[in-house]
């Protein structure tokens, strides 16, 4: 994946009813797109597995646009090398977040001088924060869950935080 100013990037979107797979446009990290103020962003090449009876299926739609507010997670295809700012010593917290729709467990990343009362302020601080190696569950949907090595999970859709 090239990390220039504009770039597209191959994605998992989870919503409430369905899993799309689409490139989208972003601009340096998907960290900085999905937190910046632009409420929607552009995709291209979009497929769609329904989640719940009724939500349609897409295959090779060509173009589009999506509202952030309705992601429950996201999470790139390719890894994304780390960040120029990340604080090289880092900790992980067990952490599963419930959101509307799905939950996630895995492990958030801290630096290692925060201290854990400061943990939940690092993590809400933009709409959308990462865990690590986590578990993916479809709230409602047996069978419906899968492993990814890092997403970023909607704030705003959060019904409860926990960290171990």
């Amino acid at each position: 994946m090239q990390l220039g100013p504009q770039t597209w990037a191959k994605v998992d979107v989870i919503t409430q009813y369905q899993r799309l797979t689409a490139e989208i446009m972003i601009r340096g990290r998907l960290r900085e797109t999905m937190n910046d103020p632009e409420p929607l962003f552009r995709m291209r090449n979009i497929s769609a597995d329904p989640l719940l009876p009724g939500a349609v299926t897409l295959s090779g739609v060509p173009e589009g646009l999506f509202n952030k507010e309705h992601i429950g997670a996201i999470r790139t295809l390719e890894a994304e090398p780390p960040p120029a700012d990340q604080v090289p010593e880092r900790i992980r917290r067990y952490a599963m977040y419930q959101g509307t729709s799905l939950m996630v467990s895995g492990f958030a990343e801290f630096p290692k001088a925060s201290t854990p009362q400061m943990h939940t302020e690092v993590l809400l601080r933009g709409k959308f924060f990462q865990l690590i190696d986590v578990t993916v569950t479809v709230v409602g949907l047996e069978g419906r869950s899968w492993t990814a090595t890092d997403i970023w999970v909607n704030r705003d859709l959060m019904v409860a935080l926990y960290l171990g």
